[in-house]
């Protein structure tokens, strides 16, 4: 009998209905690379290999990898290991310093909760990040992911200058053994990196994030990163107020800003 750990964030997802709406949102072709983290009891993992992809399956819980063994045998891919820590430059479909090209790929997982975010992230960022994600994440992070001008935070700006997100479905307790306490929530990410230097950009929304109540051009003065009237100035020329916090400004205005100070 297999039991979640609540040390790995397990919530083991058991709904036809969501995992059919993950694989059509993926929309995996016969014999394309998927990389799936926390496969836990197999279930995502059954169908996306009924819908023909070639599965890569990283699980971190030991207890697990048996159980996987006997169900797929060699229909998947499966790595013992933390994808925090996971070396993709090691894995010649993955590493962008093997011989031959990177093969494209989607994440498509039911992420552990505790560390959920850390795992896409590290997905977006690394040198070869996969083409789509459609993952699943705590409602409250989906919503802060997906998260508009006017409520953006720097997970939102993170996010969104790396890929285009959207909500798949919304995933409620019971779609889970055990179930969670919170809702969550199926999104999409298809690649569409913003900028040259995305990064950069984030280390500059960093500090004007630094203080959420504090006007954006005083969050910036204060850094000793330009001064207030320049911001105003620039905050105007944007059609935004003066007077604008971090959380008001889009992913291209951040984009502006960026080039505007010459960082």
């Amino acid at each position: 009998m297999v039991h979640a750990k609540k040390s790995f964030g397990q919530h083991f997802l058991k709904s036809p209905r969501v995992v059919s709406a993950i694989i059509e949102s993926a929309e995996i072709k016969k014999g394309e690379t998927v990389v799936e983290v926390g496969p836990g009891t197999g279930v995502l993992t059954r169908a996306l290999v009924t819908a023909g992809a070639r599965v890569i399956a990283i699980e971190a819980d030991r207890d697990l990898i048996p159980v996987l063994e006997a169900e797929f045998g060699d229909a998947i891919e499966l790595i013992e290991g933390d994808a925090l820590h996971f070396d993709f430059t090691l894995h010649p479909l993955l590493s962008t310093t093997y011989p031959l090209p990177p093969t494209p790929y989607t994440l498509c997982s039911n992420l552990p909760y505790n560390v959920g975010t850390e795992i896409l992230e590290r997905f977006l960022t690394s040198t070869h990040p996969p083409r789509r994600c459609v993952v699943m994440v705590q409602k409250e992070v989906g919503d802060r992911m997906m998260a508009l001008p006017g409520d953006m935070s720097l997970l939102s700006l993170a996010v969104q200058i790396y890929a285009d997100v959207q909500r798949v479905v919304r995933v409620p307790p019971g779609a889970f053994s055990p179930p969670p306490k919170v809702d969550s929530v199926v999104i999409r990410l298809d690649k569409n990196q913003k900028a040259v230097d995305p990064e950069s950009v984030i280390a500059l929304a960093k500090t004007g994030f630094h203080a959420r109540r504090k006007q954006l051009h005083r969050n910036l003065a204060d850094a000793g990163i330009a001064k207030s009237e320049t911001v105003k100035e620039w905050l105007v020329s944007q059609g935004l107020k003066e007077t604008a916090r971090a959380q008001e400004l889009s992913v291209e205005n951040w984009i502006a800003l960026y080039t505007c100070l010459n960082f």
